[in-house]
């Protein structure tokens, strides 16, 4: 029997090891911290369990995809609940829009924000949708040559729906109000990509959040990790917590195994990394053997934004709230620009609201509510803001725009508080520059064929899966690289 060892148990690295035992290897899972997740991470403290990163489940199919392959069926062991409406959004002057999964209700709630925005928004999805249809199979699918691009039907189909313009230009030319293009251009900060650099092609994000449904699986987004440990378990793959990789062991120019931080060697015939693709060049293969990713290339490459969290237990309950929100700044560029462009903290950060125990009471004591703050902010890679200086800056921030959309009172009711720095994403996740999405950013030349590829052409016997490598950020794209890179591993 053939083996294989996956380094890192994040979503990605759990999936894929899934995939393979099922296909016949024996599987090593080695994570370094105490517990797997990656950036799928949990905390439970006093009664409180809260999902540190991911929030919310999107394009289930995939994941419904992935059970059904391992004989298993997601709703069986796993009670999802859908959001509507999907999101509720604060904007500065004190309105608020509710983007619903029912169309007629989200045309209905836009036209209120701008007359004739109602037929708008149905041309604007239409367009996305067909933007989905025609990019999902340059998205499910492995890349060996540039040619592999070549399908000029496609091609000529996503010119047309004009995937190749600038995402926030072209929603403006659908909605005139400030708040409306707002409303939908954020989605590609979930790619760490800002709207006025991203490519038009991820509005098919918004389709798919708007159209196809976002879910909440009841007990959180860690419940999905647990389940995907107990079918590792019984299948047979071994995982091993609290084992940090060192290297990667290169003999006669192939990967055969790993050294762990302990002197521990093991040996096997593949490697997948599910560690930050820039990570593992830089840090666990031997500097001689990684002609394709030299230090140089690597510092070229563009990186994602990264984020400032904090958690929040509160000893009453906000009934009036939805489970998922966002606050925009009144100076929306100025954010980005502040994010993206100069590297410095935002004068006035806009951030996602998650308030999960609207869902799932259970995660919180009894009486209490629990929310979860993300402010997107600038990655280490500029070295322009001090952590230990600007988390109670930017916390400060956030309580005073919760007083303002949740409760004037709400310092009052905090009972348990945790947050989450760019520097801690870089210390727990060897996240690269503390990126928190994931580390490489979805502009044109780092996506599909463009993007590092999930086998290692210079090295034999290393492989990769996750966010670093295509299709890209997002559980649901995790989920289809786990399948694309298991199918790298068929011939093994």
């Amino acid at each position: 029997m053939k083996s294989v060892i996956v380094i890192g148990a994040g979503m990605g690295g759990l999936a894929v090891a899934l995939r393979l035992r099922r296909m016949g290897f024996a599987v090593t899972v080695l994570e370094k911290r105490s517990r797997p997740g990656g950036r799928s991470y949990v905390i439970e403290e006093d009664g409180y369990r809260v999902d540190t990163g991911p929030t919310i489940l999107v394009m289930k199919e995939q994941f419904e995809q992935l059970y059904r392959d391992l004989g298993r069926d997601l709703h069986q062991r796993l009670q999802l609940t859908q959001l509507d409406p999907n999101y509720r959004l604060y904007f500065h002057d004190g309105r608020m829009l509710d983007l619903y999964p029912n169309m007629a209700r989200l045309a209905q709630a836009v036209e209120a924000f701008e007359p004739g925005a109602g037929e708008k928004v149905f041309d604007f999805l239409g367009n996305n949708a067909r933007k989905y249809a025609l990019g999902m199979p340059f998205v499910t699918r492995n890349f060996d040559h540039l040619t592999d691009l070549a399908n000029p039907i496609a091609g000529y189909r996503l010119f047309a729906t004009a995937a190749h313009e600038n995402l926030y230009r072209q929603v403006a030319r659908y909605f005139q109000s400030d708040a409306l293009r707002k409303a939908f251009s954020f989605h590609s900060m979930f790619l760490g990509l800002s709207p006025y650099e991203s490519p038009a092609i991820y509005a098919l994000i918004t389709y798919a959040d708007l159209a196809r449904g976002m879910y909440f699986p009841q007990g959180g987004i860690y419940r999905i990790i647990e389940d995907l440990v107990t079918m590792a378990q019984e299948d047979g793959v071994v995982l091993r917590t609290s084992a940090p990789v060192a290297q990667i062991l290169v003999e006669n120019g192939r990967a055969v195994g790993v050294r762990l931080e302990s002197g521990e060697e093991l040996r096997a015939d593949a490697v997948v990394s599910n560690a930050d693709l820039p990570y593992t060049y830089r840090k666990l293969v031997p500097a001689g053997v990684r002609r394709d990713y030299s230090d140089r290339r690597l510092q070229r490459m563009k990186y994602a934004c990264s984020g400032f969290l904090l958690y929040l237990g509160l000893d009453r309950t906000y009934p009036q709230l939805t489970h998922q929100a966002l606050y925009f700044a009144e100076d929306y560029r100025a954010n980005l620009d502040a994010i993206f462009v100069t590297g410095e903290l935002p004068a006035d950060p806009s951030f996602h609201l998650n308030c999960p125990t609207r869902s799932d009471p259970a995660l919180a004591p009894e009486g209490h509510e629990l929310l979860y703050v993300l402010a997107p902010m600038p990655s280490l890679e500029k070295g322009r803001v001090d952590w230990s200086r600007a988390a109670e800056t930017v916390r400060e921030q956030l309580l005073s725009r919760l007083e303002q959309v949740v409760d004037r009172d709400i310092r009052k009711h905090i009972v348990w508080e945790r947050r989450y720095t760019p520097v801690d994403f870089e210390r727990d996740l060897n996240a690269v520059y503390g990126t928190a999405f994931g580390s490489l950013a979805h502009n044109f030349f780092q996506s599909a064929y463009f993007r590092p590829h999930n086998v290692a052409r210079a090295l034999p016997g290393l492989y990769f899966v996750g966010q670093g490598t295509y299709p890209g950020i997002g559980m649901p794209m995790v989920m289809i690289s786990a399948q694309l890179t298991a199918e790298r591993l068929r011939t093994l």
